[in-house]
């Protein structure tokens, strides 16, 4: 009963005729144009000084957290340094990357990557793979830098809508997915020059770093520059380092 009463405002299941509401959860967006303001949040927190209402505890959900300002920040980073005594008081902090949330937010959460919006198969990436196989195998063989560029080329054409939602995690989980399957690839015998084991971890790092990437595109950074960083710089690393982490 209560996970049935539990929806974003203004959204209703099918069949119902009006919104469903629970009284112990709560949902802050936006309320300026470009940022969360700290009048918004202390009216959200006024509700976690009281009981629950229903449940056994309560759900504080800050939608685009990102966007706190630093008094708004400090106004919640109090709730969660000193917790209610009482009932359990759940809050979520939804934002595009943990590290788009202030140091002291972030040293009194747990991170959960939630993925992409939605999942991407090998087969959407099949294209994609093959190019960006075919230009770190060259890298591989010459060390020549056109094909660090060539692999950056052929991940910036996985997505076919493009990169026009500079917020959309999709793009960049079909770039990542163009890399593993490019490894799959490999473990077939199509490219035995990707079996080498520091190209392989150098690649799954690059990986990782696709599905990151999205903070860095939301602050006016072209895609094809940053894919172009991400893969020279886990790709070209002295052998045997650590590729350089995006700041």
């Amino acid at each position: 009963p209560h996970a049935r009463r539990i929806a974003w405002p203004g959204e209703r299941s099918p069949g119902e005729d009006h919104d469903p509401v629970h009284p112990d959860f709560r949902v802050l967006e936006r309320d300026l144009k470009t940022s969360t303001s700290v009048e918004a949040v202390k009216r959200l927190l006024t509700g976690a000084q009281v009981a629950p209402f229903e449940a056994r505890g309560q759900v504080f959900v800050i939608a685009s957290a990102e966007s706190l300002t630093g008094e708004a920040a400090n106004a919640l980073l109090k709730q969660l340094e000193e917790p209610h005594p009482g009932a359990p008081r759940h809050f979520l902090l939804l934002a595009p990357s943990q590290f788009d949330l202030l140091p002291t937010l972030r040293s009194r959460s747990l991170a959960v990557y939630l993925g992409a919006e939605e999942e991407v198969s090998s087969e959407e990436a099949r294209e994609a793979a093959e190019s960006f196989r075919r230009a770190v195998a060259g890298w591989a063989r010459t060390r020549a830098p056109v094909y660090l560029l060539s692999a950056a080329q052929a991940l910036a054409q996985a997505p076919k809508e493009g990169w026009k939602d500079p917020r959309s995690g999709r793009p960049w989980a079909l770039a990542a997915r163009a890399v593993l399957t490019s490894l799959e690839d490999a473990g077939e015998g199509a490219a035995p020059d990707l079996g080498a084991q520091d190209l392989r971890r150098r690649l799954l790092a690059l990986a990782e770093g696709l599905l990151g990437a999205p903070r860095l595109r939301v602050r006016g950074i072209t895609a094809e520059r940053i894919l172009e960083g991400l893969v020279t710089r886990h790709l070209a690393a002295p052998e045997g380092t650590r590729p350089l982490e995006l700041a």
